[in-house]
């Protein structure tokens, strides 16, 4: 009876390759669809936080339990004594400035994100990638004491909750008071809002990520 299961089961994922699927719309149509519900120039920046704001939710939410696991994978682990960084100063004067250019990339990407390439996950990787080079530069320890001092944690928390607060009211169709002209920073609604929370959950969950393995695991 397995076989009998297995043809089953096999006909029925094929089946929706029989049906016709409908004929698809002009591109140009396409185009001026998302351009008037985005009301911004970067029309990705409309896919992913208007069109299917759904999957950028459910994103946001599988993140946020990534670094949930990182945490408490190594709950219960000693973190190192010692964490020995680059020693040459080229490299660290390298890494330093490399980390100064990611993190103002960073600030561009989520605040014109909706007007030119960029957005929140491409800011929030800038971000962590400029944390990164700073670990790597030898300031673990500055790092670290930062993210106590100013309870980053916290504030990754919050974007997480502002980013779906924010998602609530825009899947419910409310429009923000105020919003500028096309081309404008603050235009588009409620996506210049979302990319910027996207780029502080994103770079706050890298921080804590890269954080916790250097940490536990040595960087070197």
């Amino acid at each position: 009876m397995n076989w009998v299961y297995a043809l089953a089961a096999v006909m029925l994922c094929l089946a929706p390759l029989a049906l016709a699927m409908p004929e698809p719309a002009p591109l140009d149509q396409v185009l001026e669809l998302l351009l008037r519900t985005g009301d911004v120039p970067n029309l990705v920046a409309t896919v992913i936080l208007e069109t299917r704001l759904y999957d950028t939710v459910s994103e946001v939410v599988v993140f946020t339990l990534a670094s949930i696991g990182v945490r408490w994978i190594f709950s219960g682990e000693p973190s190192q004594r010692r964490i020995r960084g680059l020693q040459d100063a080229p490299s660290v004067v390298l890494c330093q400035l490399g980390s100064t250019v990611c993190a103002l990339v960073a600030v561009e990407l989520a605040l014109r994100g909706h007007l030119s390439p960029g957005g929140g996950f491409a800011a929030g990787v800038s971000g962590g990638t400029a944390i990164g080079l700073l670990l790597i530069s030898g300031s673990v320890r500055l790092a670290d004491r930062l993210y106590q001092r100013y309870r980053a944690d916290l504030w990754e928390k919050a974007a997480v909750v502002a980013f779906l607060l924010v998602a609530l009211l825009s899947l419910e169709g409310l429009v923000p008071w105020g919003s500028g002209s096309f081309g404008t920073i603050d235009s588009g609604g409620w996506i210049p809002l979302l990319n910027v929370l996207v780029a502080v959950k994103v770079t706050l969950g890298s921080w804590a990520m890269v954080q916790l393995l250097v940490r536990y695991r040595g960087l070197l």
